[in-house]
């Protein structure tokens, strides 16, 4: 079976999209891309609380 290049990576895409994230999530080591939060910023789980619907984290204000 034979699939362009467009559907490989949607389909890449879509499936990592699914996936639960679980990386770090600390003001020391924040996200995938292990950002160092801003004094008195706090590192936030990115949309959702939940951890099954999690898709990241991120530094926030509050």
């Amino acid at each position: 079976m034979w699939f362009s290049k467009s559907s490989i990576c949607l389909l890449t895409f879509a499936t990592l999209s699914l996936a639960q994230y679980t990386g770090p999530c600390s003001p020391s080591n924040c996200g995938a891309d292990g950002r160092v939060c801003r004094r008195g910023w706090l590192c936030v789980p990115w949309p959702h609380t939940d951890p099954a619907l999690r898709q990241g984290c991120t530094c926030s204000l509050g």
